[in-house]
């Protein structure tokens, strides 16, 4: 998430998932197979009674085009400070082949935990100065 483990009340917390398709080899009746298991959906419990599914794991401020504290497809604005566990569970459709054949679909999917986050949520301030504190570090709010 960012910023990394703390967020402003009022302003948006991005909150992404790094998830992506994995492929899980393995043997079946002697023969090479694997399970490829694609995440379909991003469920978030944000601690605050709010919880959202997404069909986006979402990305950095960066990676997006995005300006710190701009809102994204995944962000989350908390309205009150204190600490907060984020909880996360990825839904996945599986698809299995055998021998390096074609992927063949598994019916339904299937929803696993991810690492849970702690977070902060805390209020800023701005401050004004009279003066380049770098010119005069003493000045009236450096």
């Amino acid at each position: 998430m960012e910023p990394d483990g703390w967020v402003v009340v009022g302003l948006p917390a991005n909150i992404y998932s790094l998830v992506d398709t994995q492929i899980v080899p393995g043997t079946l009746l002697g023969l090479p197979a694997d399970v490829r298991f694609t995440p379909v959906g991003w469920n978030w419990d944000y601690g605050d009674g709010t919880t959202a599914t997404l069909p986006t794991r979402g990305g950095t401020w960066s990676a997006l085009g995005l300006r710190e504290f701009d809102a994204t497809p995944t962000s989350h604005v908390y309205e009150r400070g204190g600490d907060y566990t984020i909880r996360l569970s990825i839904t996945y459709r599986a698809e299995y082949r055998i021998d390096g054949g074609g992927f063949v679909p598994i019916a339904g999917t299937i929803t696993l935990p991810a690492n849970e986050l702690y977070i902060t949520a805390g209020g800023a301030k701005t401050v004004l100065v009279d003066r380049d504190c770098t010119v005069a570090p003493a000045g009236p709010g450096c």
